[in-house]
């Protein structure tokens, strides 16, 4: 089987598998840029308490946060780690925004998307993961964003070895419809967090283990052992 021909399998049995996921497009693009910078190495429970508590503390919007120091960020940021640096960026990122765009990104985001991610990818603090997330998520643009959980899933079926971030991107977006990329964020997130876990992943519980060598190879070492048994 061709690997256009297993992606369109697998988005299959993904959506049936989770069928509550849905689309979360945002119509703040700043909220999504400030939220994804929280969200950078910690877990979605954490970013999303940070922000929200930076949200109570201060509005969230390039005015405010550009007119504050980080030390009035941080202790409201604390519970994402990095609080430090973090805040330096939101700030810096928040001036750049105000100064460069008179705080609506929306006037990036209209670009062509190559153009649009490389002037996000120009700001402090916003790599290519965060720039795609805002892309995707902000700016209703076909990219595909890659996290630590689509790292090792994707790895593990062998669409792309290792974590070089653009060519897993690539791969991705090669075999995935346009249309598709943003419940295929989602869902590869949710697979990876819930079954195919970064230890002891529940193989027999995953819904296209049948795609996956590594899924295979567990399955089969575990039915060597229960005949042996």
């Amino acid at each position: 089987m061709k690997d256009y021909e297993r992606m369109h399998e697998i988005i299959g049995h993904l959506e049936q598998r989770f069928p509550d996921m849905q689309d979360r497009r945002s119509r703040d693009p700043f909220s999504v840029l400030i939220a994804t910078i929280l969200s950078q190495n910690t877990s979605d429970r954490n970013s999303h308490r940070a922000f929200t508590r930076l949200n109570d503390e201060l509005p969230v919007t390039p005015e405010s946060l550009a007119n504050t120091s980080p030390d009035r960020i941080r202790p409201a940021i604390e519970i994402a780690g990095l609080s430090a640096t973090r805040s330096r960026r939101i700030v810096e990122v928040s001036k750049a925004i105000l100064h460069r765009y008179g705080g609506d990104l929306t006037m990036i985001l209209t670009r062509p998307m190559n153009e649009a991610r490389k002037e996000l990818m120009s700001m402090e603090g916003v790599g290519p993961k965060t720039a795609d997330v805002v892309l995707l998520f902000a700016g209703n643009k076909e990219v595909m964003p890659v996290d630590t959980n689509i790292f090792r899933v994707v790895d593990r079926i062998s669409f792309a070895k290792g974590r070089n971030y653009e060519r897993t991107r690539g791969a991705l977006e090669a075999l995935i419809p346009g249309e598709k990329r943003m419940i295929m964020h989602l869902l590869l997130i949710r697979l990876g967090r819930e079954i195919c876990r970064p230890t002891r992943p529940r193989c027999p519980e995953c819904p296209i283990n049948q795609f996956c060598e590594h899924g295979l190879k567990l399955l089969e070492k575990n039915t060597s052992q229960e005949v042996e048994q």
